[in-house]
């Protein structure tokens, strides 16, 4: 992976060519203060510490961030790393920046050797950084450009501090940023966090991912070119641009969905920003008229947005080579939010960028506003929730909070429980045990008797009601969120019906067996049956007998086959003389003859055993050399119902022919 490192000397014109209205005397004199502030100071790689604060804000400008954030980015380590005071940034810069500066400001270094000690320091850390963010919601952004420079320069650390920071940033930090929208941050911390924590894997990934480069991008702009096309015979204004997954994406995908690293790499992905919701559904529409899709592929997150505020609709089609194409429609204010996230609310109110703007002139900042809005909400929300946690507890609870759609709940010992949204007290028996989950009869959640049907909410404190005597009810896979779960309850209905069937079975065998001529003294004797019938097991044997997917006529025809050639020849001697259909004149006036797929005056033969008569449901069998025989199809024959099983090619649908007899008087 490939970064821009910016040398001080080279940050303000850098800066100037990303934003010109960035306020770059102020930014010259801040510059000069952090030089002056860190003068002396080295970091592990050796080179001058300013470096590290000048990447830090040169990479706030690439997100276009606000004047006072990037002075902050040049600041940020200041209080923590010199002898300069809160007072002194106050008295130079103002009050706004020093808040800023203080709130990416760590409490204190972790000085102790104690791991338990260190989450606890690490725990109120977050717990300081989550209150700064309440009064100025830019502190989470220079934080997170603050992680993300470290994690690029991470390879000049010991391997376990190494191992701990990654890990610390996959929990935390990339979380964090996917839960304010800041996908471009998230999706670099979560690649380079992959890199450290599982080296082999993503070497591979890396390797197989720029094999298909050249592959990917030549089919990648004939399918944009495509697209274009339908948009302007469509006259829908819209702009088409390919997307590339990031390497940590793909391995999830690989191992936490069982989706093939082949089956990943060769998804394409294609963005449209549109001008309008409605012309959102519009090119769904007509994509889903011009190509086939994966059904279970759709999703619409206009209709529901995603907890960080992210909407588009998403759905998978299907070139003429069966190529799969990853499409996502959003309006132009949609894109705004899913790139950038909260950092849009600081460039609009510093910059008031054009991209503010629609083709008309109207101003879209109300979602970006909105969206800003909720993340405060959700913060006041999970610091009021967390008031009486211990850090540890805090740091726990941090950690699945940031996750947006899973919720988490409690037991009444305070251990917290990952679920998934719209969970049930059921979800939560059986994540707790799956003998706990099969006696599951209701819970207390929050003190109050519930039903297993409730639907449970983060901070709930749940505790699952059972009893021995209770039972599952197949009725569970509907009511369960969790796949796990579904999966313990259908095994468990799938075991019992096959001790039902082996039950069955067993008592159809013996109380058949003892009406002919052939005893079993041992069970191999059993065994050798089964197996002649391709079982190879008496379980097994059983149970087919027992559902009816094996036959005791099969059984009967393996220990007396010469009697399956009598019955064989039986049927056939039931079976009269062809062009007999005349008989039926007498009791049925009118002319009657079969037809056999719309072919009419076939030449049959009735059988005995069943008798069929015109208008009775029939089929036909066409026996080997002499013509078709019709039997009714509710024929209760043993020996032909065996031969319907054994040879259905031979059956056919036929259906009766019957015209009305002309009278002599017409």
């Amino acid at each position: 992976m490939k970064f821009d490192c910016i040398e001080p000397d080279d940050f303000i014109s850098s800066v100037q060519r990303i934003n010109p209205e960035i306020d770059h005397e102020i930014l010259k004199q801040a510059c000069l203060y952090a030089r002056k502030a860190h003068k002396g100071q080295t970091r592990k790689s050796g080179e001058q510490f300013l470096i590290h604060p000048v990447n830090v804000s040169f990479i706030l400008a690439t997100m276009n961030m606000d004047t006072p954030s990037l002075v902050a980015g040049l600041l940020h380590d200041v209080l923590e790393d010199t002898e300069y005071q809160r007072k002194d940034i106050i008295n130079t810069f103002g009050d706004e920046i020093a808040q800023l500066v203080d709130g990416v400001t760590k409490i204190e270094k972790y000085t102790y050797k104690s791991s338990d000690k260190r989450q606890k320091l690490q725990a109120e850390n977050y717990r300081k950084l989550l209150i700064s963010i309440t009064k100025d919601i830019r502190i989470i952004i220079i934080k997170l450009a603050d992680r993300l420079h470290n994690m690029r320069t991470l390879e000049f650390l010991n391997e376990n501090k190494r191992l701990r920071i990654a890990r610390e940033t996959m929990d935390i930090y990339a979380p964090l940023a996917n839960r304010f929208g800041l996908a471009k941050i998230q999706w670099e911390l979560e690649d380079l966090s992959f890199k450290i924590l599982h080296p082999l894997e993503y070497r591979k990934i890396v390797k197989l991912v720029t094999l298909k480069k050249h592959e990917r991008e030549g089919y990648l702009n004939r399918i944009k070119n495509n697209f274009r096309k339908i948009l302007t015979d469509n006259k829908i204004k819209g702009e088409i641009s390919g997307r590339s997954k990031h390497f940590y994406s793909i391995y999830r995908k690989n191992k936490i969905k069982g989706i093939k690293l082949d089956e990943i790499l060769d998804l394409m992905g294609l963005r449209i920003i549109v001008e309008s919701i409605e012309d959102c559904y519009k090119i769904l529409g007509i994509i889903q008229t011009k190509f086939s899709y994966l059904e279970n592929s759709f999703k619409d997150y206009i209709a529901k947005a995603k907890s960080n505020n992210y909407s588009s609709l998403h759905i998978i089609v299907l070139d003429k080579r069966n190529h799969k194409i990853e499409v996502q429609i959003r309006t132009k204010e949609m894109h705004l939010i899913a790139e950038e996230g909260i950092a849009a609310h600081w460039q609009y109110k510093e910059l008031n960028y054009r991209k503010f703007f629609n083709r008309k002139g109207e101003v879209i900042i109300d979602k970006v506003q909105n969206s800003f809005d909720k993340q405060l909400i959700w913060i006041r929300s999970l610091l009021q929730n967390q008031k009486s946690f211990d850090s540890l507890s805090f740091l726990d609870s941090l950690k699945l909070n940031l996750y947006p759609d899973i919720i988490v709940v409690r037991t009444p010992e305070n251990e917290y429980i990952k679920l998934r949204k719209h969970s049930t007290p059921l979800d939560f028996a059986f994540k707790v045990h799956s003998e706990v989950g099969f006696h599951c009869i209701g819970a207390l959640i929050n003190g109050k008797h519930k039903t297993i049907r409730a639907e449970l909410k983060s901070g709930d404190v749940v505790k699952i009601l059972t009893s021995p005597q209770a039972k599952p009810s197949r009725d569970w896979i509907k009511i369960l969120k969790s796949a796990k779960a579904r999966q313990k309850v259908r095994s468990h209905f799938r075991m019992v019906d096959l001790q039902e069937d082996v039950q069955l079975g067993k008592e159809l065998f013996y109380k058949r067996i003892r009406k002919l001529p052939v005893k079993f003294k041992h069970e191999q004797d059993i065994i050798k049956l089964a197996r002649s019938l391709k079982y190879n097991d008496l379980r097994t044997f059983f149970a087919e007998l027992g559902k009816g997917s094996l036959d005791f006529q099969e059984i009967k025809d393996v220990l007396f086959p010469e009697e399956k050639d009598l019955l064989i020849d039986k049927i056939k001697e039931t079976e009269e003389k062809p062009d007999k259909i005349s008989e039926f004149s007498t009791s049925f006036p009118g002319k009657v003859s079969i037809s056999l797929e719309d072919i009419e005056n076939v030449m049959v033969r009735f059988a005995k055993c069943c008798n069929p008569r015109p208008g009775d449901p029939i089929l036909g069998y066409t026996t080997r050399g002499r013509g078709i025989t019709i039997h009714r199809e509710n024929c209760r024959n043993p020996g032909f119902r065996n031969l319907m099983r054994k040879e259905p090619e031979r059956i056919s649908r036929v259906s009766w022919i019957i015209k009305k007899r002309i009278s002599d008087s017409d």
